[in-house]
């Protein structure tokens, strides 16, 4: 114990530790010859030099890193400015970005320098750091350079993120993706004007089906006149679907749609009535048959069948949808409400927006519930980038100077769900019932749908990939190898894939894809 300042302090075990190491070295040297004292005390500089410059080396290196950051963030502000800007525009936007992304830190070196050469911009620091050690060696500072370089006047940059939303993300994995991908938006905007068009997102959950949103149930791109030759096959005459709902007073189209007939359902066709397989076909779970016993063969019985026979004449009967009708909604489990909607129940997708809050609304919205469909989202999500319909916001493929980005996250893979006994085969989803054959099988094995869903999936990803869109893939908390092998052979590289354990490491995996895209804006 040792006192200080009136109060008596104990030293902690180590330093008694220390002390009594200390003793033993001042002992010894004091009981040595000259000569070897002499020596000792030789050897004992380089040590202590050593390690001192080690935290030197150490110290001057984290601040490299915060002062290399901080000069990127002055050059991707720089390269929202115009390709007329001046020099004095640009040195005086250059050092206020650096000061304030490094502001409370201290000082160091020199003034920012910014040039400017056509339409490139070169930043660069240079000064130095007291050392704290060093001087042993009379090395009183170290010196240190960091380098940046944007091209201005433009350069964009679009992502989608397609979550995966299905019951098994629910609880803390949904939470976890809500921070992370949260935090991957804020950190892409961070350093950028409030008012920039310079970067846009769009956001597609998906389960079972996508959400496009109701609000396009007229656009032209809809099948709004039963033109599409899957409109009709769950019901005995040609039947509007649009007509259907409208018919039934207490439901109306929730936004969902169906997929595509192949290979529309894996490409990005422009929709066009003159093709109306190209068209997008409102989601219609048709009412089946009273004959079944509750949660058996027949899930979604919300009218009366009107007839009698087969179970496929009930099901396909038309006439029950008679205007005025009223159908018997309710809950089968959590996730189906009953009605011609289906295992429709997912949050909106949103088309690309440069509005910050619009797609942070978005996630913090999102919520988990139903079965898992990777190509149904992973082809709405690359619709988002797409500059023609049905959704129109994307910039052109040839626009050399604009990034398109594609994030998919999914923690399960591709799943119908069983048929329960029922002769559709398969529950209905985007895909109808698996009886149509729409998947290349009319088989209710939900090992093969899967294996068509995942062939499906490998083939829609190929053609974004081949389209110029990059991209990422995440297997969140999975562990299913032919889903990782997939996701994996998805990613434009082994670089883009990541396989992430567990929700604490999510963060992590969209913080790296952030700073990479971050990293797209400048040239180095």
């Amino acid at each position: 114990m040792q006192k200080i300042g009136g109060k008596v302090t104990k030293f902690p075990e180590r330093a008694w530790q220390t002390m009594g190491l200390w003793n033993i070295v001042t002992g010894f040297t004091g009981n040595m010859r000259g000569n070897v004292a002499m020596m000792f005390a030789l050897l004992l500089v380089p040590v202590i030099l050593a390690v001192g410059a080690a935290i030197d080396y150490s110290r001057a290196s984290q601040q490299k890193v915060a002062f290399q950051t901080a000069l990127d963030a002055s050059a991707l502000a720089l390269g929202l400015m115009p390709v007329d800007a001046t020099q004095a525009e640009i040195e005086i936007k250059a050092a206020d970005v650096f000061d304030a992304n490094f502001a409370g830190t201290g000082t160091w070196g020199t003034s920012i320098v910014a040039v400017k050469t056509g339409s490139s911009v070169d930043l660069s620091l240079a000064g130095n750091i007291d050392t704290m050690f060093m001087g042993l060696a009379n090395i009183h500072t170290l010196d240190m350079h960091v380098n940046s370089e944007v091209l201005i006047g433009g350069g964009t940059i679009e992502v989608a993120m397609v979550l995966d939303n299905s019951g098994s993300m629910s609880g803390a994995k949904l939470s976890a993706l809500k921070v992370a991908a949260s935090g991957l938006v804020d950190t892409l905007y961070d350093g950028l004007p409030s008012n920039t068009t310079d970067l846009s997102f769009s956001l597609t959950p998906f389960a079972a089906f996508v959400d496009i949103g109701e609000s396009h149930a007229n656009d032209p791109w809809m099948d709004r006149f039963g033109q599409s030759s899957i409109h009709n096959e769950n019901f005995n005459t040609p039947s509007n679907r649009f007509d259907l709902f409208n018919n039934i007073t207490n439901v109306q189209w929730d936004g969902c749609v169906e997929a595509r007939p192949y290979p529309h359902d894996v490409q990005d066709s422009t929709p066009s009535s003159s093709d109306p397989d190209t068209l997008f076909v409102p989601a219609f779970a048709p009412d089946q048959p009273d004959n079944g016993g509750p949660g058996s063969k027949y899930r979604s019985r919300y009218l009366s069948d009107q007839t009698s026979g087969s179970w496929q004449v009930r099901q396909q009967n038309v006439a029950k949808y008679t205007p005025g009708s009223w159908a018997n909604t309710g809950y089968y489990g959590t996730s189906r409400n009953i009605g011609p909607s289906l295992y429709c129940r997912v949050a909106n997708m949103i088309p690309l927006t440069t509005s910050q809050s619009t797609i942070t609304d978005g996630i913090s919205g999102m919520f988990a519930l139903g079965t898992t469909n990777i190509v149904h989202g992973l082809v709405w999500g690359w619709r988002a980038l797409s500059p023609s319909e049905p959704f129109t916001q994307g910039r052109a493929y040839t626009d050399n100077r604009n990034q398109k980005i594609l994030i998919l996250l999914t923690d399960g893979a591709n799943y119908l769900g069983s048929s329960g006994g029922s002769p559709n085969n398969s529950r209905y989803s985007a895909y109808g019932y698996a009886r149509a054959g729409r998947l290349g099988t009319v088989s209710a094995s939900s090992s093969l749908l899967t294996d068509r869903m995942d062939d499906r999936t490998a083939e829609a990803c190929q053609n974004i990939k081949n389209s110029g869109v990059t991209v990422y893939t995440i297997t969140f908390d999975l562990n299913d190898s032919d889903t990782i092998n997939l996701m994996r052979n998805c990613a434009t590289s082994a670089q883009h894939y990541f396989n992430s354990p567990s929700a604490s490491d999510l963060d992590d995996v969209f913080e790296e894809i952030a700073l990479q895209l971050r990293s797209l804006r400048l040239v180095r």
